[in-house]
């Protein structure tokens, strides 16, 4: 049961220019990649500072001059700017680190606009600002249309050659990052939880990489009823490895799988791999793929806080298909931590109580 009570995601505030905040944030071609920045009236970083983080291989053309002219007129002149390649994931550690370590310095709030990073750098970031004792606002720009639609999915998934009109598809390579590691229970049976997506190489992909003797599969139900159909696709294009583990994925009445979070609540995300852990992590080694929404892998690092000993994969795509990737924006969301690495430390203690009455009993 998890303790630390985490705050929910709200409509992000509109902000002033009291605080001397450092806006951290990626150029992205999604119109979402310039959510928080169009949203905001005030000149609320004419005190402040932003990171920009550049992708030395972008899936598209970024709008790099947008998001600039965006910053300037909240009052941002002249942003720093780090390359990200996720080719080399040791020197994203080592950049962010270094980066972080000049920036963070006489910063009251940090803005970490996670809507144009990959999950890989999402739990970067996380990571390496763990230990900031301010102010964390963690803004979700969630879009308005998503691909694929309802009526091309239907079309497509009974002619698998026309899987290019989803988000991605394949699988380039796995990346492990030191700070997502574990080398607990090493020689112990694994047990591999995933989250369900439109890509189910990367899954197999994990699989074949790993060979656990346990798969749980956690599916992603969207908040918003026009988009209710993709619960059941994401669990149908996983159907096969579901049904070669059922015993390890049960189904409700409906044939569903009980196992599902909502993607935009990371909160529930937590709470069900807090259950899986206490379930398995005893006895087997916890390997979490990040296969999820931006949301549930916000919510796969807290569950990392709370349980050092699970190990985090990254498989990245093969290729993205940028042609309707995502259009507009629906809604700026926002998580504010108040004091971030107090939110972490806890998580950490009731880990470690909860280590130390198993122990006792």
């Amino acid at each position: 049961m998890i303790i630390v009570k985490l705050p929910e995601s709200a409509q992000a505030a509109q902000l002033d220019t009291a605080c001397r905040r450092l806006l951290i944030a990626c150029y992205g071609f999604e119109d979402r990649s310039l959510g928080w920045a169009a949203y905001q009236e005030a000149p609320c970083l004419a005190h402040g500072g932003a990171l920009l983080i550049r992708y030395k291989r972008p899936k598209g053309k970024n709008r790099v001059r947008q998001l600039r002219t965006a910053l300037r007129a909240l009052g941002l002149a002249a942003p720093t700017e780090m390359s990200c390649d996720g080719r080399f994931p040791i020197t994203i550690e080592h950049d962010l680190e270094s980066v972080f370590r000049r920036c963070l310095r006489g910063t009251e709030e940090v803005i970490l606009d996670i809507s144009a990073m990959t999950k890989l750098l999402i739990l970067a970031c996380l990571c390496k600002l763990s230990g900031f004792p301010g102010r964390l606002r963690l803004i979700y720009s969630e879009a308005e249309d998503y691909a694929p639609t309802c009526q091309e999915y239907m079309s497509a998934s009974s002619e698998m050659a026309r899987v290019a009109i989803f988000p991605s598809r394949g699988v380039e390579s796995i990346i492990r990052l030191t700070c997502l590691s574990s080398i607990r229970m090493q020689g112990q049976p694994t047990t591999m939880i995933a989250f369900a997506s439109f890509n189910e190489q990367l899954v197999r992909h994990m699989l074949g990489s790993l060979s656990p003797h346990r798969l749980l599969f956690i599916n992603g139900r969207p908040p918003r009823p026009d988009y209710a159909w993709r619960e059941r696709a994401t669990q149908e294009i996983h159907r096969k490895l579901i049904d070669e583990y059922a015993n390890d994925n049960p189904v409700d009445s409906g044939g569903g799988l009980v196992r599902t979070v909502s993607t935009l609540d990371y909160r529930e995300t937590v709470e069900e791999l807090d259950k899986g852990y206490r379930r398995y992590g005893l006895y087997e080694r916890i390997i979490c793929a990040a296969t999820g929404s931006k949301m549930q892998t916000v919510g796969l690092f807290f569950s990392k806080m709370m349980h050092p000993d699970v190990h985090i994969e990254y498989p990245t795509p093969d290729s993205y298909f940028v042609r309707g990737m995502s259009t507009g924006v629906r809604t700026v969301h926002e998580v504010v931590f108040d004091n971030f690495s107090q939110v972490v430390r806890s998580l950490h203690e009731c880990a470690a109580d909860a280590a130390a009455l198993v122990e006792r009993y």
